[in-house]
């Protein structure tokens, strides 16, 4: 409701009904963190202030979504049914895994752990960590799914977000670059191995993968019908993408740059083109300030602690700021080893493509299975050059992705996790060229032999799932479940009585796994 208002008052909705319910939905979510940002300042992130803001929001937006939702006309046939089989087995059983506490990742050290203390605390939990500063609109979404329905439904929000990304993929490909093929380049994309451990383990970098498809999608409907309306959709997905991750920025500049190009290819006048990309601007910084704002407000620095020599900060030095790249730099060199290799520098960053599809563990202490990004990208992104149709649409989408990739792997730091929403760009574009390269039969094959491939290699994660199920059911306690695979978690059973409600606990980095302690911290 709140995305349909959004998108109503800028003459911004898509033209198909579905595509306005999946802006709107996506655009929504951003909102949704917005608001859990301010609760959480205010200090009353807690059910009710959340029910009295959803109440308004929808008596608000009631007429946009009503039209929305009369005006769908969805088409169930046996195809669209066995296509759609593997994303419903897939988030069938990532669900069932949601019935157990989360085990592993970064959503135990951060990405979950502080969105659940600013629910129990009702408010923003001061902290000087270094990851405690990295919250934005997706985990504010986390945080309002805890302080109204618990872990489960934060989990879940995780889940759709990841559902909204597959849809967004099949959307930019059945639109502009290669109709007829936007719901099976979707399961693609949605059985990758990495895109089902992101659902799994309530990443961020799945929300930017989302609106960074919304964005060059926008773009290009802009390219086509040069209404205004379209390109405020492009800000406002763009700012969303902004608004859930540091590197989400890029996602605004790249595609800004795309629309600086398209006004100058039009000869639009000086002053038009001041007013448009003045605007553009406008509705990027509205959707992503506010986020920002709240670590410069308690850090004195929008990114902290990072860029800490251009624009400092609070409770860091130089000292600090050497050491954090000390740290970064001696994990990539130990897990940059398993591939017999080193971290890259200058030039050697041209190996990352191939290193992060041929060995994605090693990035990262983790199976191979959790960051794969599989191969159709690297095998059939350069057939592009023999499309003939749709170029300038394929190149945009190639050329936007490919520099989030090149900008992230070169100037910061060069992992498969944080070059998702890249990749998911040039991946459409590998689409086309493999049915230029293929025909329509072998794309058909090579297409259907990788959603397999994926849905293999995926069943490798599922090592705990009989026992979840067995959780689900009542066959097992959590408590036996958690003691047999989480050792973190052994450890602050017995750590948080000995701590006591009156203790003290001190995070060092991020080892220690905050989601698992009881007491303060």
């Amino acid at each position: 409701a709140a995305g349909g208002r959004v998108l109503h008052a800028l003459d911004a909705q898509p033209a198909a009904a579905g595509d306005r319910l999946l802006v709107a939905l996506s655009v929504g979510m951003v909102l949704c963190g917005l608001v859990g940002e301010v609760l959480a300042v205010l200090g009353c992130l807690r059910a009710w202030p959340v029910a009295v803001t959803g109440a308004v929001v929808i008596a608000l937006g009631a007429a946009p979504l009503r039209a929305t939702l009369v005006s769908l006309r969805p088409r169930v046939d046996a195809r669209t049914l066995l296509f759609l089989a593997p994303a419903v087995l897939g988030l069938l059983v990532v669900l069932v895994s949601f019935a157990t506490p989360p085990i592993g990742g970064d959503q135990t050290k951060y990405q979950l752990a502080y969105p659940r203390m600013y629910a129990q605390a009702g408010a923003l939990v001061p902290s000087t960590s270094v990851w405690g500063q990295q919250q934005f609109a997706q985990n504010f979404v986390y945080a309002v799914g805890y302080a109204t329905g618990g872990e489960f439904l934060a989990r879940v929000l995780a889940a759709v977000t990841e559902v909204l990304a597959a849809i967004a993929f099949g959307v930019l490909l059945e639109r502009h670059l290669l109709p007829g093929a936007g719901l099976l380049g979707g399961i693609v994309f949605f059985t990758l191995p990495i895109c089902w451990s992101q659902m799994a383990r309530a990443g961020v970098d799945t929300a930017v993968t989302l609106y960074g498809l919304l964005a060059v999608t926008a773009v290009l409907d802009w390219r086509r019908s040069g209404r205004r309306g379209d390109l405020w959709r492009t800000a406002v997905t763009a700012g969303c993408a902004a608004s859930c991750k540091v590197f989400g920025l890029l996602i605004p500049t790249l595609v800004g740059l795309v629309v600086l190009g398209e006004l100058a290819r039009r000869h639009v006048r000086w002053g038009a083109t001041v007013r448009g990309a003045i605007g553009y601007g406008a509705l990027v910084l509205a959707l992503c300030t506010p986020f920002y704002v709240r670590n410069t407000w308690r850090m004195g620095n929008p990114i902290y602690p990072f860029g800490y020599s251009v624009l400092g900060g609070q409770e860091w030095s130089s000292e600090a700021a050497d050491y954090l790249d000390l740290y970064f730099n001696q994990y990539q060199r130990r897990f940059a080893a398993k591939r017999a290799g080193e971290p890259y520098r200058g030039w050697g960053v041209l190996r990352f493509p191939w290193d992060v599809t041929m060995y994605p563990e090693s990035f990262e202490l983790s199976a191979r299975q959790t960051l794969d990004l599989g191969p159709i990208t690297l095998a059939f992104l350069p057939a592009i050059v023999l499309m003939r149709q749709r170029r300038a649409a394929v190149w945009i989408a190639t050329a936007v992705g490919a520099s989030f990739v090149g900008i992230v792997a070169g100037a910061a730091w060069a992992h498969p996790r944080y070059v998702l929403p890249g990749v998911a760009l040039c991946m459409t574009a590998a689409l086309v060229g493999a049915r230029e390269l293929l025909g329509r039969r072998g794309f058909a094959v090579v297409l259907g032999a990788t959603i397999i491939g994926n849905l293999a290699l995926t069943g490798k994660l599922l090592q705990m799932w009989p026992d979840q199920v067995r959780v689900l059911v009542g066959r097992m306690s959590t408590e036996t479940f958690m003691r047999r695979y989480s050792p973190r978690w052994d450890f602050w059973q017995a750590a948080n009585p000995v701590v006591g409600p009156s203790g003290r606990v001190l995070v060092l980095e991020k080892i220690i796994h905050p989601y698992y302690i009881e007491t303060p911290f």
